[in-house]
């Protein structure tokens, strides 16, 4: 399974995974296949997941592109509202912490 930021922060799990993913696409349709390919599961269990966050209200079914149902990320509902802010921070985070390393990295240079 391929976790990010979020999964470190908030848990290295399945749910964690896929939500990290939705985020990640959170500006464009996603297909199930999407989660498959990113998260490295099975589809049926891809679509287990897409089923129960649809029903969660967290996504929602967009468009069908061909025989591929699309879906997107629910940005009305307030559970994922708050999601999408922690993504946010974490992303904040990993940038602060890259930037801290770069810093140091630079001063150990002038130091030789």
């Amino acid at each position: 399974m391929i976790c990010g930021a979020f999964c470190d922060i908030y848990g290295r799990n399945l749910r964690n995974a896929f939500l990290e993913t939705i985020l990640v696409y959170r500006d464009i349709d996603f297909a199930a296949c999407t989660v498959v390919d990113r998260i490295e599961i099975s589809k049926p269990k891809a679509y287990e997941l897409v089923y129960e966050y649809e029903k969660k209200g967290y996504i929602e079914k967009s468009r069908i592109l061909g025989k591929t149902q699309l879906y997107k990320l629910n940005k009305k509902n307030l559970r994922v509202k708050l999601l999408m802010k922690a993504f946010k921070d974490c992303l904040k985070l990993i940038a602060e912490e890259y930037e801290e390393k770069e810093i140091a990295v630079k001063a150990a240079k002038k130091k030789k």
